[in-house]
C-alpha cells in the first residue's frame, strides 16, 4: 500500500488551486459558486474518508468474514482465502483495497461454478460492497448539510481552447452566402462534456439564421464517443424525420477554421435539469410523459433512415454489446480500483450478452439522460449529443433512463407512457440486463476520472466534482442495484 499521506496530495493540491483562483478572482471561467461549492464538498469528502469510512470498511471485513466457511465449502480452501481470512481478521482499513481484489477473485471463482450454493454466495459478496458504497454516499451527504457547505449546483465540466471569431463568421457567411450582412455579437463556451467543445454565438443582423446558434467541436478526450462529423450526420437524419433535436446548419470537417471538425446547430430553449449522478428532488409525471414520448418517438425512426453508415449496422446487437464490455473492462483494469461489483457485472454481462439479440433493432441514442435533454417546463425541447448513437436493442435507452425515471414519477409509470406513445416495451430480462449494462459503463467513465485525481494526472474542476460528489461510490451502488435483479 502506498503511504496514506501521499494520497491526500491530489486533494491538497486542486483545494490550493482552488482556493487561489477564488481569492484572485480568476475562477471566473468556470464560475466562482461552482469552483467554491465542489471545493467544499470536496472537504467534507475527505473528512468522511478519514473518519466513517473507516469504519464501514470494517463492517465488510466482518460481513465477508461471516460467508467464508460457506465459500471454503463450495471452494475448498485457497491460498487466496486464507489470505482473505487473515485480512478479515487483521481489519485494517489500509489493506481494504487488496480485501477488495481478493474478494473479486473468490467472486469469480463462485460465478465459475454456477451452482445454486456458489450463486447465493456470490449475491451476497456482491451485496456487501454495493452496501458499503450506499453508506458512504449517505454519510457524505450528510456531512455535506451539518456543514452547511452544499454544492449550489451549476457546475460544468467544460474544454476551452483560444480561437478566431473572425475565422468562424467567414465559415459561417461561406456556407450561408446570402447572410451578407451577417456578424458575431459575442461568442464564448459555455457548459458541455469531456470529449466536445460547446460555445455559443450570439449572431447579429442575420437574415435566416437564428440569433443564437450552438458550435459543438471536437476536443481530445479519454470519455468521448464518435466525432462531431458522425453526430451531425445523425443529427440531420433524425431532424428529417421529425425527431426532437436541433436544427443541423453546418459541419466543418477540415479543423482549419476551430482547431479540430465541429458542427453548428440552432439553440433551442431550455435547460438540463440533472444528470444521472444528480438526481431531481421534485416529482414531475407530466415531464417523465414527454420524456418517454420523445423516446419512443425515436425508436419508431425506420432504420432505413440511418442506411450503413451508423455505428453497428452491419452486426447483432449482442457483439456490440460484447465490444462495449470489452472496452470498459480494458479501461477499468489498470485503474487498480479493485471490486466485487465491478468484476461480477463485466462477467455477467458477457455471459448472458444474447439477450440483447431479442428485440427489432431501433435507433438506439446511448447517452439517453437528463444531462442530455433540455426542459423547458414539462416539455423537452431538444435531444443533445448523439456522438454514442447507434442501431441495438431500445432497451438500452430505457436502462440508462431508469433511475433517472424514478424520482419524476416511477418506472413503472415511464414504461407506461413509452409503450402508449405505439412501441413495444421490452421484456423484463433485457430491461434488467440493460439497467445494469449502461450503469456499469457510467461507472467505468466515473473511475476514469476518479483514478485520474486521486493519482494527480487531474487535479481541477473535474476531477474535483467527481471525487468530491463521490460519484464512483455511487455508481458501484447503482451497479450492486442492478447486479442484484438479475443475480
Amino acid at each position: 500500500m502506498s503511504n496514506p499521506s501521499n494520497k491526500a496530495l491530489p486533494y491538497l493540491t486542486s483545494l490550493r488551486g482552488s482556493i487561489a483562483a477564488l481569492a484572485s478572482g480568476s475562477a471566473s471561467s468556470f464560475g466562482t459558486l461552482a469552483q467554491g461549492g465542489i471545493t467544499a464538498r470536496l472537504v467534507d469528502y475527505m473528512f468522511v474518508q478519514e473518519t466513517v469510512a473507516k469504519q464501514l470498511k470494517s463492517t465488510c471485513y466482518e460481513s465477508i468474514a461471516k460467508l467464508l466457511p460457506d465459500a471454503v465449502a463450495v471452494l475448498g480452501s485457497s491460498g487466496e482465502i486464507q489470505e482473505l481470512q487473515k485480512l478479515c481478521a487483521a481489519n485494517d482499513p489500509s489493506a481494504f483495497d487488496r480485501f477488495l481484489e481478493l474478494s473479486s477473485k473468490m467472486q469469480s471463482a463462485l460465478m465459475a461454478k454456477n451452482d445454486e450454493a456458489s450463486n447465493t454466495i456470490c449475491k451476497r459478496v456482491a451485496s456487501i460492497e454495493t452496501r458499503y458504497c450506499h453508506d458512504l454516499e449517505a454519510a457524505v451527504d450528510a456531512q455535506v448539510v451539518a456543514s452547511e457547505k452544499a454544492n449550489q449546483g451549476g457546475a460544468a465540466i467544460r474544454n476551452t481552447r483560444s480561437y478566431d471569431e473572425q475565422e468562424l463568421l467567414a465559415f459561417i457567411r461561406q456556407h450561408y452566402p446570402d447572410e451578407t450582412e451577417l456578424g458575431i455579437e459575442k461568442s464564448g463556451f459555455i457548459s458541455g462534456g469531456t470529449s466536445k467543445f460547446t460555445m455559443l454565438i450570439t449572431l447579429k443582423n442575420n437574415k435566416t439564421l437564428p440569433t443564437e446558434i450552438v458550435l459543438r467541436g471536437d476536443a481530445a478526450g479519454t470519455f468521448g464517443g464518435a466525432p462531431v462529423s458522425y453526430e451531425y450526420r445523425l443529427i440531420k437524419a433524425v431532424y428529417e424525420h421529425g425527431g426532437c433535436v436541433a436544427k443541423p446548419l453546418a459541419l466543418e470537417e477540415s479543423g482549419k477554421v476551430f482547431g479540430s471538425p465541429f458542427m453548428l446547430v440552432e439553440k433551442r430553449g431550455g435547460a438540463s435539469i440533472g444528470h444521472m449522478q444528480n438526481l431531481p428532488k421534485q416529482s414531475n409525471p407530466a415531464l417523465n410523459d414527454d420524456i418517454a414520448a420523445k423516446l419512443a418517438a425515436l425508436h419508431r425512426i425506420p432504420v432505413s433512415a440511418f442506411g450503413n453508415w451508423i455505428n453497428s449496422a452491419d452486426r447483432p446487437t449482442s457483439a456490440k454489446a460484447i465490444e462495449w464490455i470489452d472496452e470498459g473492462l480494458r479501461n477499468w483494469l489498470p485503474l487498480e480500483m479493485p471490486s466485487t461489483v465491478f468484476s461480477t457485472a463485466f462477467e455477467w454481462l458477457r455471459r448472458h450478452a444474447d439477450i440483447n439479440d431479442r428485440a427489432p433493432r431501433t435507433l438506439v441514442h446511448g447517452d439517453y439522460g437528463l444531462n442530455n435533454l433540455l426542459v423547458e417546463g414539462n416539455r423537452i425541447t431538444a435531444i443533445l449529443d448523439w456522438e454514442f448513437a447507434h442501431l441495438g436493442n431500445p432497451a438500452y435507452d430505457l436502462g440508462y433512463y431508469r433511475c433517472m425515471a424514478e424520482p419524476l414519477s416511477s418506472w413503472e409509470h415511464f414504461l407506461e407512457c413509452y409503450g402508449k406513445a405505439g412501441v413495444p416495451i421490452p421484456d423484463e430480462d433485457q430491461l434488467n440486463y440493460a439497467t445494469l449494462f449502461a450503469s456499469t459503463r457510467l461507472g467505468v467513465m466515473t473511475c476514469q476520472v476518479a483514478r485520474a485525481f486521486t493519482s494527480g494526472k487531474e487535479t481541477g474542476l473535474v476531477g474535483a466534482m467527481v471525487v468530491g460528489g463521490n460519484y464512483s461510490d455511487m455508481m458501484i451502488n447503482r451497479i450492486g442495484v442492478a447486479l442484484d435483479r438479475v443475480l
